[in-house]
């Protein structure tokens, strides 16, 4: 069995060549009978808001208890009687229980969110085809700002242009009447 909050050996290492850790060998159990290392759901509560058990969350009252449990079960036989032994194997089924719900339930939240995931990459998809139009759109919306810029800037030039021509054609029709004016004075005085 393993401390969910660790997940370490609870019982120390069932096989001898397998170290144990300093946390093995202090068990201890809420209210609602799930076990834990007395060091590990001891700093849970103590962060804990809610003081509520990290495998069930029912709300914890009262001490930890706890357990003091032997892993050789030829001595363990041997101290217990049987309805302490029947605790302790309740104990044990019930943490036994409680991993294998952990498993299922780890296992439908993959199933969970790998479905959305999918859903998140089927979203993500036409955002990426809009968001590519949009980038082409903004480009386009450059181009014709500078377009729009060139053409202010030769809309300039032709009336400067325009205003050139205009005072040429008056002086080339100043011109003209004086010449026509010149011409009707020699014609009068030819005449």
């Amino acid at each position: 069995m393993v401390c969910t909050l660790c997940y370490d050996l609870l019982f120390g290492s069932l096989v001898d060549d397998v170290p144990s850790t300093s946390n093995t060998g202090r068990i201890a159990a809420l209210s609602c009978g799930h076990t834990f290392h007395f060091d590990c759901v001891a700093l849970w509560l103590y962060n804990s808001v809610n003081k509520e058990c990290p495998m069930c969350k029912a709300y914890h009252s009262g001490p930890i208890l706890k357990l003091h449990i032997e892993c050789d079960l030829n001595h363990v036989a041997n101290r217990f009687t049987d309805d302490q032994l029947s605790v302790a194997e309740l104990l044990c089924n019930s943490s036994l229980d409680s991993a294998e719900q952990q498993e299922v339930q780890y296992r439908e939240l993959e199933t969970k969110m790998a479905a959305l995931q999918i859903k998140l990459d089927e979203t993500t998809g036409p955002l990426k085809t809009t968001e590519a139009k949009l980038r082409a759109l903004y480009k386009k919306i450059a181009l014709l700002e500078a377009q729009e810029k060139e053409l202010s800037t030769l809309s300039v030039r032709h009336k400067v242009n325009i205003q050139g021509l205009n005072g040429a054609l008056e002086l080339k029709d100043r011109t003209i009447a004086r010449l026509k004016a010149k011409l009707s004075e020699r014609v009068a005085k030819l005449a």
